[in-house]
């Protein structure tokens, strides 16, 4: 299946707001830049995310996709013992929303498992190697820290791992989790990009290459990027400004979605 830009910029201008989740038009193009750029430069692997609630972001990693390539979401779905109250209908959001997305996915392409119960062995023989893999399952300490482990062994030489709710004020055993492990792993991990919402990882040799495709990504026009360090190392930051994002809310209240930012 080749890379259908078409429907991700369809997808991601046009359509993800109707999908819950918990991030935003930052994290949305930093991704797709990520992935598309990768699809450019013929970097190939499988692309995954651990914790898809309603197919928000896995639906971008869906749709890039180059031919020969996988997707797969991993969650508990039906089986999610969280899946009461407001959070009730998750089991079926996902399949809703990509019905009437119209995203194909094949059958191996989901998979209703604990991600705790998976080991790296286990992970490796249904998807291979990941260029791209989103690590939003459990927020416990454990959680974070298995499926961190899992992405990074599974992670290719030049992919990069996205980790949800990094700094998130909700969930401080993420942060904890993803500082303890990067320190750990300071010599195959390094952060080089930072959102309200996620922390992008990759490869020490590779983590320059992204902070530079940024800088000069159509994807990321207009947006506000600083640098900053992290474990001593530079880090660029993503951000909207006031005006930007008040821009961006009366485009959507318009029916009126920018193709970049």
């Amino acid at each position: 299946m080749a890379a259908n830009f078409a429907a991700l910029d369809r997808y991601i201008d046009r359509q993800i707001e109707a999908v819950a989740g918990y991030f935003g038009p930052v994290e949305a193009a930093a991704i797709d830049a990520v992935g598309r750029w990768q699809a450019e430069q013929g970097i190939a692997g499988n692309l995954a995310e651990i914790g898809v609630h309603h197919g928000k972001l896995f639906f971008i990693l869906a749709l890039l996709r180059q031919a020969g390539e996988r997707a797969l979401a991993i969650d508990l779905f039906q089986d999610d013992g969280l899946n009461t109250g407001i959070h009730a209908g998750r089991d079926t959001a996902f399949f809703d929303n990509r019905a009437r997305l119209g995203i194909a996915l094949d059958e191996p392409e989901v998979w209703t498992v604990d991600s705790l119960t998976l080991t790296a062995e286990t992970l490796r023989a249904r998807i291979g190697e990941v260029r791209l893999f989103s690590v939003d399952g459990g927020h416990a300490y454990r959680n974070v820290i298995h499926d961190m482990r899992l992405a990074e062994a599974v992670l290719a030489d030049d992919g990069v791992m996205i980790v949800h709710d990094f700094f998130g004020v909700g969930w401080p055993d993420v942060s904890v989790a993803a500082i303890h492990l990067l320190t750990e792993m300071k010599d195959r991990l390094q952060p080089f990009l930072i959102t309200q919402y996620k922390l992008f990882v990759a490869r020490p040799a590779v983590a320059e290459h992204y902070r530079a495709m940024l800088v000069t990504s159509p994807r990321l026009r207009g947006a506000h990027l600083s640098e900053r360090t992290m474990f001593d190392r530079p880090i660029t930051l993503f951000n909207l400004g006031r005006r930007e994002l008040l821009e961006r809310r009366i485009k959507r209240k318009l029916g009126l979605y920018p193709k970049t930012l």
